[in-house]
């Protein structure tokens, strides 16, 4: 009975404990290094417009923009937990931006290659069958 009483105050003490760190972590508002975070994230999006990224992955830029304004209200309701998770979200979407863009990019050039072959081979084959003349 004892070790059951002691489980369940152990038990509610964690629960309390961690919703006073949460509730002073809200308290002190957003730290310094998550707004430096911030503004190096929201920076890099910035940068991202006009780029072939933004050109070849649109979507994904537009959402690591939606992140950095959600980082934005986290910032101006005080909110660090928000603010970091947007700001990280974004981060993220940065980079798979980059390797989607990269990867769209590798895909349009083996189509290029891929009709500059069909052409090739449709111009050995003419060759062969003596089609073409010089």
């Amino acid at each position: 009975m004892r070790k059951k009483m002691s489980m369940l105050l152990v038990t509610a003490f964690v629960c309390l404990s961690a919703g006073a760190v949460s509730a002073a972590e809200e308290a002190t508002g957003v730290l310094p290094a998550t707004m430096e975070k911030y503004k190096m994230a929201r920076i890099k999006v910035e940068a991202l417009t006009g780029t072939v990224v933004a050109q070849r992955a649109p979507e994904i830029v537009e959402e690591a923009g939606k992140s950095i304004a959600a980082a934005q209200e986290g910032m101006k309701s005080g909110s660090d937990k928000l603010t970091y998770e947007s700001v990280e979200k974004a981060l993220l979407l940065i980079n798979y931006a980059q390797v989607i863009a990269v990867e769209r990019g590798a895909e349009e050039k083996t189509a290029a290659a891929k009709a500059e072959l069909e052409k090739l081979e449709q111009r050995l084959v003419d060759v062969l069958a003596g089609k073409e003349g010089n």
